[in-house]
């Protein structure tokens, strides 16, 4: 059991954003400066990004909190006078024979408003998973963008058996709810984005790509990488995070890729032929550092957190981007050690010029790990400052 307590461990730290959001001044960039690269027009520079760190208009007077409402700032008002600017509305969608629970953040005030719908970091802790939506929900909507809030499917209130879930069922979920508030009245259906953080980064992007009710995008830390390269990335920083002599890191990662290909390719003969490598490895290895068997992972209680993501291991993520039109803020942390940064600019750039989108900007901010905070100072790096700034350029009419 304490093996499988230090696995579920990293898998934690794997798939979700931590819900870190200590307070930090709005000047977080510098020169972002690495020989690998590639070099861009798209890819903000260190001095576009100060301005987009710039503290928006919107927020002038008040301060974000790490979780629930904003507070006005006054000299005669007391600074814990919650945000009165927009109303909340809870909201149950229908979804591919599952109800799917939510929270609409809609500003007050007549007419339509842009929206965007949140999805979740990756696990099945409730609280965690949402914690960059619940965050950065009351924000939006303060500013005049409303924003949906919902429970992963089999989370929370929304209906479904979570283990069975894939990242298909997420992308269904967030495109039927955009198809459904589509029809709100104090939405603007032509401008509707999705939003998301880890996980949700990479549902994000693919809503926007199956979904046409969905017109733009914003995506942190959201690996843009195969399935099958993302799995492989994360268990060598896992291993590499051990120390290990480098022989016996060679054969125990040769052991993970393999094992990882078996579950991309869906075929029971490969992961028996894996499952045999895996006992016999165990003479020789902790079993700690091995991977697990299919029939272990799907037995044992624990493993349920993150069997989603193998489940999804089929699905490449990337082919669909060859016809991605939209537009797209990516935002990535130079220091992230969960998520390859290069290797997701990289392909972000290729994918682009195969669909001929020039629509889209990334954002690589310093000193940044996969959680948005600053990993010298531990302080929060204000990702609501760049998303409404960017969206106020690109966004709002």
């Amino acid at each position: 059991m304490k093996n499988i307590t230090t696995t579920l461990l990293w898998l934690l730290i794997i798939f979700s954003i931590r819900d870190i959001f200590p307070q930090v001044s709005s000047n977080e960039s510098a020169a972002f400066q690495n020989v690998n690269q590639p070099s861009n027009s798209r890819i903000y520079t260190s001095e576009q990004l100060d301005t987009l760190f710039i503290r928006p208009a919107c927020l002038t007077g008040y301060r974000t909190n790490q979780t629930g409402y904003l507070s006005k700032i006054s000299s005669k008002d007391d600074p814990g006078i919650p945000d009165t600017t927009f109303t909340v509305e809870k909201i149950k969608i229908p979804s591919d024979g599952f109800m799917i629970t939510g929270w609409l953040y809609l500003p007050l005030g007549e007419g339509k408003h842009p929206l965007v719908i949140l999805t979740n970091g990756g696990g099945n802790n409730e609280r965690a998973i949402k914690s960059l939506s619940n965050w950065i929900a009351p924000i939006l909507a303060h500013c005049g963008i409303a924003a949906f809030v919902h429970d992963k499917r089999g989370t929370g209130e929304s209906e479904g058996e979570f283990i069975k879930t894939t990242y298909d069922d997420y992308i269904t979920d967030a495109g039927n709810c955009a198809i459904y508030l589509s029809n709100h009245p104090g939405v603007d259906s032509s401008n509707i984005g999705v939003l998301g953080g880890s996980e949700g980064g990479r549902i994000a992007v693919l809503t926007a790509c199956r979904y046409p009710e969905v017109k733009f995008v914003v995506s942190y830390a959201g690996t843009v990488v195969s399935t099958v390269d993302d799995r492989i990335n994360a268990q060598k920083g896992y291993l590499q995070s051990l120390n290990l002599p480098d022989t016996t890191f060679e054969n125990v990662m040769a052991m993970h890729s393999e094992s990882i290909r078996a579950w991309a390719s869906n075929d029971p003969a490969a992961h028996e032929k894996v499952n045999i490598k895996i006992k016999e490895m165990r003479k020789n290895y902790d079993s700690a550092i091995l991977p697990w068997t299919k029939a272990e992972m799907d037995s044992i209680p624990e493993f349920a957190v993150g069997l989603p993501t193998w489940y999804s291991l089929p699905n490449d993520c990337l082919t669909e981007l060859e016809h991605f039109n939209k537009k797209w803020l990516a935002i990535f942390g130079e220091a992230d050690n969960v998520v390859p940064t290069q290797a997701s600019i990289k392909n972000i750039i290729h994918y682009m010029s195969i669909s001929g989108n020039t629509d889209y900007r990334i954002a690589v901010i310093p000193d940044c790990g996969h959680s948005p905070v600053n990993i010298k100072t531990k302080r929060m790096v204000r990702l609501d400052n760049i998303i409404l700034n960017w969206m106020n350029e690109n966004i709002i009419q």
